[in-house]
């Protein structure tokens, strides 16, 4: 896919990963909401590269990103964020069928932030193709 493609394409995701999921057990409704300072930094620059197709004032904000000095530092970052939040989900053993399903929404929702780092950090590392 060339840049214009894969651009479209984390368009059209974009809001499968960020959305409020609508999960039907309290539990893992509890769950999504303890995790969901997680989901809020990703949101930050991937919403930046919803709207304009980069995320370079994460490199310029010093303050929120004092080690953020490169796509390698930003693929970095989201793996961390999206591993943490993997983790406490896998953590997370269903008792019963609506459970597993809201787990499997929230899963399906951490492969998408996972898509859409992998996509804005190729967007960044072929700028100059």
């Amino acid at each position: 896919m060339n840049k214009s493609e894969v651009l479209d394409h984390f368009r059209e995701i974009f809001w499968d990963a960020f959305h409020r999921p609508d999960l039907k057990t309290d539990r893992y409704y509890q769950l999504w909401h303890r995790l969901e300072h997680i989901s809020d930094l990703l949101a930050g620059p991937m919403f930046s590269v919803f709207e304009k197709g980069e995320y370079d004032y994460v490199f310029q904000d010093k303050n929120r990103f004092p080690n953020m000095h490169s796509a390698d530092d930003f693929m970095d970052w989201c793996m961390e964020k999206i591993n943490h939040y993997q983790e406490a989900l896998i953590a997370e053993v269903p008792n019963n069928e609506p459970e597993k399903k809201d787990q499997q929404l929230l899963s399906y929702q951490t492969e998408v932030m996972m898509q859409l780092a992998e996509m804005a950090y190729f967007l960044k590392t072929s700028e100059n193709l």
